[in-house]
């Protein structure tokens, strides 16, 4: 403010003012800011716009750029859940069934599982055949491959307890020992096998033929009643027959036989005692022969 004006009174400086305010020029000084004052504002106004325009773009692309990568990972994560079960979740649960039942895995899945499923299938097959081995070893004689003793007694048991009919059959090769020791052991083994081959070969494959002592048989013939006993008689007749003659070295020798039938009249203590009683009635009676109790 110049200082002439700063003398002025305040009643003067009033009415200088209001001269001022209601001066064209103030007017159109001010009309003129206004104006400038409205463009700022309206030019403020569409960069906040375009900014936020171009915001919501920049949003809105992002917004579809993690919506289209929410569906793609939901997508791989599908397709990895098919592809694992698939691969390894359904042959482990077969692995495991098959486990349970005792049977061979199925080849199947992923290449490391069925590698591992058939190094399982020949462990398996080989464990299997080892243990049929056994059992074998363990239930036929080694030398005759007749069942042996503890088979025999097993079956019997289990034909005394069912009710199949049966035939017990008692079986003594006569004068063994003293073809024994006047031929050797050596052809006393093979005439023991010789006798084991012609009563199998006699006998059905549902008959079980066991070696129960040095020369002593047994076979417990199945479906078999007393009415029937001839056929028992034409076998054991035929087997002493081959056996009477000479063949490869082998001297002759006979049988013995013993016969007790499940459906017997009379019935002793047990049917393998009533068996041994005809059994030991041919012995003292001659050998070479069969006799029924």
């Amino acid at each position: 403010m110049p200082e002439e004006e700063k003398q002025l009174s305040q009643k003067e400086k009033l009415e200088k003012a209001q001269k001022l305010v209601s001066n064209n020029e103030y007017r159109n000084k001010r009309g003129t800011i206004m104006r400038e004052v409205s463009g700022c504002l309206d030019q403020l106004l569409e960069k906040t716009k375009n900014r936020q325009q171009r915001a919501n773009t920049i949003f809105s692309d992002m917004y579809l750029k993690l919506e289209i990568a929410i569906m793609i990972l939901v997508i791989l994560l599908l397709s990895i859940c098919i592809i694992v079960r698939k691969l390894i979740v359904v042959p482990l649960v077969y692995y495991n069934k098959s486990i349970m039942e005792g049977e061979i895995f199925p080849v199947i899945g992923a290449a490391e599982l069925q590698k591992w499923a058939e190094t399982y299938n020949k462990v398996f097959k080989e464990n299997e055949e080892t243990q049929r081995l056994i059992r074998r070893q363990a239930e036929h004689d080694a030398m005759t491959d007749a069942l042996n003793r503890r088979s025999f007694e097993k079956l019997l048991h289990m034909y005394e307890n069912g009710d199949t009919p049966y035939a017990l059959i008692l079986i003594d090769v006569d004068t063994f020992k003293t073809v024994n020791d006047m031929y050797g052991h050596a052809v006393g083994d093979e005439i023991l096998k010789k006798v084991t081959g012609l009563l199998k070969k006699a006998f059905r494959s549902i008959d079980h033929v066991c070696r129960i002592g040095g020369d002593e048989f047994a076979i417990i013939m199945v479906e078999m009643t007393s009415d029937l006993k001839y056929t028992i008689e034409e076998k054991i007749k035929a087997v002493n027959e081959e056996l009477g003659t000479e063949n490869e070295n082998i001297p002759a020798v006979s049988l013995s036989v013993g016969v007790a039938f499940s459906d017997r009249e009379n019935s002793g203590e047990s049917i393998f005692k009533d068996a041994d009683k005809a059994l030991y009635y041919v012995k003292e009676n001659g050998r070479n022969g069969c006799k029924f109790y």
